[in-house]
């Protein structure tokens, strides 16, 4: 039977989704009794999030490695690595959490980002790297392969719901009485619930492509299966 040639969503919830699920969950209930240093620069839950970011790019690395024989398939997935790594750079202030100068009531403090011998040039290559890597993307057929593929409904929920919560967090929750001492715990916390919904809705995307619109799933990666006869 063909598959239809449009996105799907998926919404039998897998392992990585429901840990994906499980930190939202568990947002309010540790963000409000995790110590505040968890939330400061540098510590538990930003470092936590740069290990979780290495899943993600080691999921698209693993992607791009299965996909050697689809040249279009294997560049997108380099492409995405790049998105990983940025996100990585940008968790560690693109160096400056190495260089800690001080550490007062409100966390550790950090030299200027142009105290850095490279800090002149992190604005304008972050923002060249970004638009090769999107230029990039789109050579490389993602709405044809966004077609093809079921995307795990309740990470993209829970990706939304995390990243809303994130800036809302850090904008608007000192209005709050009860969340203002934790919001800085709160806040990394959505996040790494964010990150993590998306390695998981990254690792869907390779597992569940449908690589020439038939019913089975090509469970080594797209580009690898025997099209049937006629195709």
């Amino acid at each position: 039977m063909l598959r239809k040639n449009y996105m799907e969503l998926n919404w039998k919830p897998t392992p990585p989704t429901w840990l994906s699920v499980l930190l939202l969950m568990l947002l309010l209930p540790l963000g409000l009794t995790l110590p505040i240093e968890w939330g400061w620069e540098n510590g538990p839950l930003e470092n936590t999030q740069v290990l979780v970011l290495g899943c993600g790019l080691a999921v698209t690395l693993f992607a791009a490695r299965q996909n050697c024989g689809n040249r279009k398939a294997r560049n997108l997935w380099r492409w995405l690595a790049l998105f990983w790594l940025l996100c990585i750079g940008r968790e560690l202030s693109w160096g400056r959490v190495f260089y800690q100068v001080a550490i007062g009531e409100h966390g550790p403090k950090f030299i200027a980002i142009d105290q850095l011998r490279y800090g002149f040039l992190v604005n304008p290559v972050t923002i060249l790297l970004a638009l090769i890597m999107l230029v990039g993307i789109c050579r490389n057929g993602p709405l044809t392969y966004l077609r093809r593929t079921e995307l795990p409904a309740w990470d993209i929920i829970v990706f939304i719901l995390a990243a809303g919560l994130n800036v809302w967090f850090e904008k608007g929750a000192s209005t709050i009485p009860f969340l203002y001492l934790q919001e800085e715990v709160l806040e990394e916390w959505a996040e790494l619930a964010a990150y993590w919904s998306l390695v998981s809705i990254a690792i869907a995307g390779y597992k569940n492509y449908f690589p020439f619109g038939r019913g089975m799933v090509n469970r080594q990666g797209f580009g690898n299966a025997t099209p049937p006869m006629g195709e």
